[in-house]
């Protein structure tokens, strides 16, 4: 006969688990890891060549008519608003009529609260944000919590047919602190020059914090979309009215990587772990910017 577990039997289950001191458990001391970073050689290099295929294709979108440009930008961020769902294995079909209804996504919240002169990330964008990313999904129980409020949570692996305990998440008495170290790092001035790399890491932090019960991903990744699109004003010298670059899609094919590497920096943020996923990342852009690229050329020659 089976036994089935109380709730309650559960939640002890896991806080022995975490206390048991056999497990990995993320902590603050990550952010220590990005102040004090080094940047080997082959990541530099690999940025600059991931941000001369960048170049090409925004020129490429910046040779498009004003009204013809505008419409690109709504469609491709339409797009992007399905992947990074559908990539979390969501229900595109429900999700496409939710946003067809609801026309204020997380991306567009985030956006729009963003517009200069208010760039600034603060604690609340981050906290609404994340809530706008469930919203029509399974997960829109938890929309109407700030953050997670227990310690059981943690990040699987699997194997031999079963589920495992991979590593546990930050503790929640440290996410208002997480909260406002990252939206520090987010708005300093520190890897401001590094267009592509400090999204990355950005998506990096918030994904490997694990700070929401769930769509941790989904907000890292919302996140560094907004930082690219910044920091592409700032540091390419150019003007325009919403994101060109978004990069869910490429991560269809990569999740098993995806969550290996974000797993190297939660449990063991350091030089090699940091490096390889932002390099990870950057092969990920160049991806979705020959994809991009490539579909923009075709639909050219389309009219």
């Amino acid at each position: 006969m089976e036994t089935k577990r109380s709730e309650g039997e559960t939640i002890n289950k896991y806080e022995d688990m975490r206390n048991s001191g056999l497990y990995p458990i993320v902590n603050l001391n990550i952010f220590e890891t990005v102040a004090d970073l080094k940047l080997n050689d082959y990541t530099l290099e690999h940025e600059q060549e991931a941000i001369e295929k960048y170049r090409v294709y925004l020129d490429h979108v910046l040779s498009m008519r004003q009204t013809e440009l505008k419409n690109y930008l709504t469609a491709i961020k339409k797009m992007e608003i399905l992947d990074t769902q559908l990539l979390e294995s969501e229900d595109s079909y429900l999700m496409k009529i939710y946003l067809e209804q609801h026309k204020l996504s997380a991306l567009d919240y985030l956006l729009t609260s963003q517009k200069y002169p208010t760039t600034d990330l603060t604690r609340e964008k981050v906290i609404t944000t994340h809530q706008k990313i469930l919203e029509g999904t399974p997960s829109a129980i938890y929309a109407d919590k700030e953050y997670r409020t227990s310690n059981t949570t943690y990040v699987s692996k699997s194997g031999y047919g079963e589920t495992k305990v991979h590593y546990f998440a930050l503790d929640y008495h440290n996410i208002e602190q997480g909260i406002m170290n990252l939206t520090l790092y987010y708005n300093s001035n520190f890897h401001n020059q590094y267009t592509l790399i400090k999204p990355v890491m950005i998506h990096g932090l918030t994904g490997a914090l694990q700070m929401f019960d769930d769509g941790n991903t989904r907000c890292g990744r919302i996140l560094q979309n907004a930082k690219v699109y910044e920091l592409t004003k700032r540091n390419m010298k150019v003007d325009l009215p919403s994101p060109v670059l978004y990069s869910s899609r490429a991560y269809k094919q990569y999740r098993e990587q995806y969550r290996n590497k974000l797993g190297d920096i939660a449990i063991e943020p350091n030089e090699e772990t940091w490096n390889n996923w932002i390099n990870f990342n950057l092969n990920r852009i160049e991806d979705q910017t020959y994809y991009m690229d490539s579909k923009l050329e075709k639909y050219k020659k389309l009219k």
